[in-house]
């Protein structure tokens, strides 16, 4: 490997002709690159990821015309699906919080019972309470989509400590209630009939990739990072499993409900009418908090498709229609339906499964095509991953052909 030193030039290189310059200038960029990504080097990688880039400016740098409009399109399809389910979520919830709200007298069993034959207030449905419910949160949290959200940091700091004081406190308690000889759950071995769901809550997770560009890039010190993701991912994974299977023998498991907090809803369960609030209206608080950057995220990603046309700079459409594209689709379908499982199989298998197991795996092959065409072959980067054969790239989009197929086809013969 060459190794180009930074020297003045001398006067005589000065003289050289233009074609001889524009030669050295590419030869010294080329080799001075691998020069800094040297392992033992401190100074400066043009591998090192220093500044935020999101998924869009990625398949702007390496796909094509097409290829970067379609990845647009899917992700914006991906979002509608998530902000759909974000509004689903909270009135499902507070509907089934106040639309039976406990004594603690007894014992109150929180089970789902479909809207339409339960009354909530007097004269009015549950179906019309939840209707209230999504009202309500669209007219305090839609406004947002209207502006733009900069400073969240104490915002997402609330979320995280209430995350972690809900999931703490159903843990215990599907513990302790299965320490007790209180479980009630038989699950079945297989149902392949859920395959939809299970892809696409699994396909959904993709959203906790999208903070990674926002975390990597002020960490200094990258030696440990991969290690550092994977513990991560790992214990997060393994909560989240354990979880699963705790809740799984803890409750009936035809009781379970799509939001499955809402099953701790009882005072037989939880110790007082405050833990039932507070994990009765942690949706609410949760997804007040990630709403406004997934609708702003949208309106951003569809101003920049119409970007090219002259009129989307016009104030009425940027500030107006694009907010407004951004915040009815969802509502539409909150008002629809309020069966959260179709949402999530439905988005999570296929735009979720596409952004996530389809669009990574082609930038990682285009970008390494690109990075051997500019550099060569040798090139040590201290952050490689350890997946480079393009085994990989091949096995995650077959996955997710796979999975696309498979939950087309037990749509369609339902």
């Amino acid at each position: 490997m060459i190794l180009k030193e930074n020297v003045p030039l001398s006067g005589k290189r000065e003289e050289e002709s233009t074609h001889t310059k524009a030669l050295h200038s590419e030869s010294f960029s080329k080799y001075i690159c691998c020069y800094y990504c040297l392992p033992d080097d401190r100074k400066p990688s043009v591998f090192d990821i220093n500044e935020f880039l999101s998924l869009t400016d990625l398949t702007k740098m390496y796909f094509s015309t097409v290829g970067d409009l379609l990845s647009r399109i899917t992700l914006i399809l991906g979002i509608y699906g998530s902000l759909a389910m974000f509004l689903t979520m909270v009135p499902f919830s507070l509907s089934e919080l106040f639309c039976n709200i406990p004594s603690c007298t007894g014992v109150n069993n929180f089970t789902a019972k479909p809207y339409e034959e339960n009354h909530c207030w007097g004269p009015i449905s549950r179906i019309n309470a939840y209707r209230i419910f999504l009202a309500g949160f669209v007219l305090l949290i839609g406004p947002f989509v209207f502006f733009s959200i900069q400073k969240n940091k104490f915002i997402q700091i609330f979320a995280t400590i209430v995350s972690f004081s809900v999931f703490w406190i159903m843990f215990v308690m599907a513990f302790y209630l299965l320490a007790i000889g209180r479980g009630k759950g038989n699950p079945t071995l297989a149902n392949f009939g859920a395959l939809p769901n299970i892809f696409g809550a699994c396909s959904l997770a993709a959203v906790s990739h999208a903070t990674l560009p926002h975390i990597i890039p002020p960490i200094q010190n990258k030696t440990n990072l991969g290690l550092g993701i994977a513990i991560v991912f790992i214990v997060v994974s393994a909560f989240y499993a354990l979880l699963s299977l705790l809740i799984m023998f803890t409750f009936e498991n035809d009781k379970i409900q799509e939001i499955v907090l809402l099953n701790f809803l009882d005072c037989s369960i939880v110790p007082g009418m405050f833990f039932i609030y507070f994990l009765g209206l942690y949706t609410t608080f949760k997804v007040s908090a990630v709403f406004p950057l997934n609708a702003v995220a949208l309106r951003d990603n569809i101003r920049a498709i119409f970007s090219s046309f002259q009129s989307s700079h016009i104030w009425v459409v940027e500030s107006l229609l694009f907010p407004l594209l951004t915040i009815i689709p969802p509502i539409v379908i909150a008002v629809i339906t309020e069966n959260i499982e179709v949402i999530v199989g439905i988005t999570g298998s296929y735009a979720a499964t596409i952004i996530q197991f389809i669009i990574p795996p082609l930038l990682v092959h285009y970008s390494r095509r690109d990075t051997q065409e500019k550099f060569g072959l040798c090139i040590p980067m201290k952050h490689a991953s350890p997946f480079q054969h393009n085994f990989w790239i091949i096995l995650a989009i077959t996955f997710a052909v796979f999975t696309i197929t498979s939950v087309t086809i037990l749509y369609v013969t339902r």
